[in-house]
């Protein structure tokens, strides 16, 4: 009892922003290991959300960012209820037995009608971005080769559930009654009103949700069993390995959460496997590697800001030594080799 007393200690340090990064690694181990009872802290999370302001300052920087290389914009999709009647019988008979009268009474028929919110959904092409707009004034910036499923309008005082394939940025409007929630593979993101982004492809091996703004509630979903992994405050992002169900937790800069809505690409400590695939969902192209030991033969570090394929390919052929070559076909296909590695 004593100990998840201090627990909670932490984490109401840790949502007030006043957590040391050792009182901040012991709550996060704690959170991770499974001994926690998810309803224990709800209440602090509540408090903590509800405290949060409900403005968004970064809105128009980004909004106007993200016009200069917008493909597509999704403006507010049409409410639309189908209503299907259902029709409820009620009865009910009264029997009154006097001098051998008897009569029986029936209540008529009462018509009940049931709300069915239509699912709307929107899939990119590869290179492709879009902006949607929800119901709510919600805004998501959907990347490349990903899909976004939502409910055409949002019922008041229930959930905000919407499920993404894929990458995707998002500004939520704020709504103390009406949790966020985004569903992605086995991770479930869970906000109230903040801006934060997901990358969650089902051929990547590591899925991740980074923090621009507010606090944003990660939780691990495990045939229905919900098992809470962090929460994220600006700056920190988290990384969950979905073969083995490990993830880990660090900070990023702000600014580059949604780095990619601008064109501008970054990459920290990656392989070439993982920078090619990401470039492949951007720029429309396709990778031949024909030496696979290229792939993780080495590590890089490389921000690509608004460059056009040839400049990052010839900038990766830089940074290996000149020992990755490359040869651009029809603009669409990219073969790659290396010197010395077959």
């Amino acid at each position: 009892m004593r100990y998840n007393e201090e627990i909670k200690k932490l984490f109401k340090l840790y949502l007030e922003g006043k957590a040391s990064r050792q009182q901040e690694e012991v709550l996060l181990r704690f959170l991770g290991s499974g001994k926690n009872d998810d309803k224990q802290f709800s209440e602090l999370i509540e408090k903590a959300w509800a405290a949060e302001p409900s403005s968004r300052a970064d809105s128009y920087e980004i909004d106007q960012e993200f016009k200069e290389i917008m493909i597509a914009s999704e403006s507010k999709q049409q409410k639309r209820i189908l209503w299907i009647p259902v029709w409820k019988y009620a009865a009910s008979i009264v029997f009154v037995c006097s001098v051998a009268l008897g009569w029986y009474s029936y209540h008529k028929n009462q018509v009940k009608a049931i709300e069915v919110i239509e699912m709307l959904s929107r899939s990119t092409t590869q290179g492709e971005k879009i902006k949607i707009i929800l119901s709510d004034s919600t805004i998501v910036y959907l990347g490349s080769s990903s899909k976004l499923t939502w409910p055409s309008h949002f019922v008041k005082a229930h959930y905000r559930n919407i499920h993404l394939e894929g990458e995707g940025f998002f500004q939520v409007k704020r709504d103390t009654l009406s949790p966020f929630i985004v569903h992605s593979g086995n991770m479930q993101t869970r906000v109230l009103g903040t801006s934060f982004n997901i990358s969650a492809y089902t051929s990547d091996n590591i899925f991740s949700i980074s923090v621009r703004t507010g606090k944003v509630r990660v939780s691990e979903n495990t045939k229905g069993v919900l098992k809470s992994l962090s929460l994220l405050t600006p700056g920190m992002k988290l990384d969950y390995n979905n073969h083995n169900h490990h993830y880990l937790v660090n900070t990023t800069k702000v600014e580059d959460v949604n780095s990619w809505t601008t064109n501008r690409f970054i990459f920290k400590d990656a392989n070439l496997l993982t920078m090619l695939g990401k470039l492949e969902r951007y720029y429309k192209v396709r990778f031949d590697l024909k030496s696979p030991c290229l792939a993780n033969s080495r590590r890089f570090n490389a921000t690509f800001d608004k460059k056009n394929i040839k400049d990052i390919m010839e900038q990766l052929r830089m940074m290996s030594g000149e020992q990755i070559h490359y040869k651009i076909i029809n603009d669409t296909l990219i073969t790659i080799w290396g010197e010395g590695c077959k």
